[in-house]
């Protein structure tokens, strides 16, 4: 299970009357060093989230990048040297008026968007400018906007570690692994996978019994476009019993 925590959030919200019609200018940045839950280094790249968080229904984001409970308003690529740099971000007046002036309020969020392969793990591409997988979410910062006229006006978010949340499955989900073949080659059991998703990333369990397949390899893989992965386990003397789990 993947998760995020990331350290030293500070975000910066400001409404500008110098902006072009008003319009709402975001900044917000991390201290560093901000980590996955397993304690590794954001990678470069890395998204940061910006989202608008309804009020009274919980913001989730699915593995495949859909959410409810809000929206994410930019996903920003900027990871650099486990921190996220400055980011100024402008929301169109109008833009505000009809979507974000109540109800609601803007938070930053660190998103894990690792995808595990063969070859290493690289981050999953963004699709019009969202991101198309999710493993985790963690809220690192967030801040209410006042929308008023006059100096521009500013909330910072003190240093916190997120909360992190494994990102849900999306509406309507049924795809269920199936292990296809299992192949012995050397001292490596190669565990063939169907019905794989390219947004989640899938693990083995093992045991020595039907009963007792509870030791989990923590090698992941993310499905693949043609919905097969193969996982390798070391072979074990009498055999092993496998189970597949999202990672």
């Amino acid at each position: 299970m993947n998760k995020i925590a990331a350290f030293g959030i500070i975000a910066t919200l400001a409404l500008s009357v110098n902006a072009a019609q008003n319009d709402l200018l975001i900044m917000f940045s991390t201290k560093g060093t901000d980590t996955y839950a397993d304690n590794s280094e954001v990678l470069d790249k890395e998204c940061y989230a910006l989202v608008w968080d309804e009020d009274g229904a919980p913001f989730t984001v699915a593995a495949d990048g859909t959410t409810t409970g809000g929206e994410i308003v930019l996903a920003a690529p900027v990871a650099k040297n486990g921190r996220c740099p400055k980011v100024l971000f402008e929301v169109d007046a109008g833009r505000v008026k009809a979507k974000y002036a109540d109800g609601g309020s803007w938070k930053v969020y660190l998103l894990d968007t690792r995808r595990f392969g063969a070859d290493g793990t690289t981050l999953a591409p963004l699709k019009d400018g969202k991101p198309t997988l999710v493993n985790a979410a963690g809220v690192v910062g967030d801040a209410s906007v006042t929308l008023s006229s006059g100096a521009p006006s500013s909330v910072f978010v003190e240093p916190a570690t997120a909360t992190a949340t494994e990102s849900a499955l999306p509406a309507g989900f049924d795809k269920q692994p199936k292990i296809a073949r299992i192949d012995v080659v050397g001292e490596q059991v190669f565990v063939t996978v169907e019905n794989t998703v390219p947004y989640l990333a899938y693990d083995l369990s093992e045991g020595g019994t039907p009963d007792d397949v509870s030791k989990k390899l923590n090698d992941p893989r993310t499905g693949g476009d043609d919905g097969t992965v193969i996982l390798v386990a070391p072979k074990k003397d009498g055999g092993a019993f496998f189970r597949i789990n999202r990672n």
